[in-house]
């Protein structure tokens, strides 16, 4: 399997989290293009020795990270991902400020991989994320053009189901479409 692009970075903030059910959303947004998303997943583990051998061992979930990187975010999406505050009058501004708090939402995007010489679309949906804002960079234009991207780090939670990733494979005519419409359905995204 070789893995060779990712589409459609969605993220919805929370609508409700239901003691027994995966969380119901508000309206999504879409993030930007999607340049990049690594996971990275820490595990809480523990070993019991006895009779000077390993007995048992166990590793679980703990929390995971989605570095993000988008070619852009508007402030319009910046104001539902991190909780920044919208201006309120006429200046179009976008604030960010040290009490601003990020809101629980849900993410998900697709990838596209190569399995036996066919195209194989991987949805990847987290129940249960928080946004971080990330660095913004500025550089001169020089005799080159090098362009920047937007970075976000999402801290991904186990939601109350005890989910905190879902995947789901497409294959065959009308994959790729598949995929979006259920990446949309898990985050109830109106017209699927």
């Amino acid at each position: 399997m070789a893995q060779f692009g990712a589409k459609c970075p969605m993220f919805a903030p929370f609508k409700t989290e239901p003691a027994a059910a995966l969380p119901a959303y508000d309206t999504a947004v879409t993030v930007g293009a999607l340049v990049s998303a690594n996971l990275t997943v820490n595990l809480a583990s523990g070993e019991l020795y006895a009779d000077d051998a390993l007995k048992e061992q166990l590793s679980e979930f703990a929390s995971g990270t989605v570095a993000l990187e988008t070619d852009d975010m508007t402030d319009a999406v910046a104001k539902v991902i991190y909780g920044a505050t919208g201006d309120s009058g006429s200046t179009g501004e976008l604030k960010f400020n040290k009490g601003d708090t990020a809101p629980y939402g849900g993410f998900g995007y697709y990838k596209v991989l190569m399995r036996d010489g066919q195209k194989v679309y991987k949805g990847c949906f987290y129940p249960k994320v928080r946004a971080a804002l990330g660095n913004d960079n500025a550089a001169t234009r020089g005799n080159s053009i090098t362009f920047g991207t937007t970075p976000t780090t999402l801290t991904v939670f186990a939601c109350n189901t005890g989910d905190w990733r879902i995947t789901k494979e497409f294959t065959g005519d009308g994959a790729e479409a598949s995929a979006l419409a259920w990446l949309k359905e898990k985050l109830a995204v109106a017209g699927g």
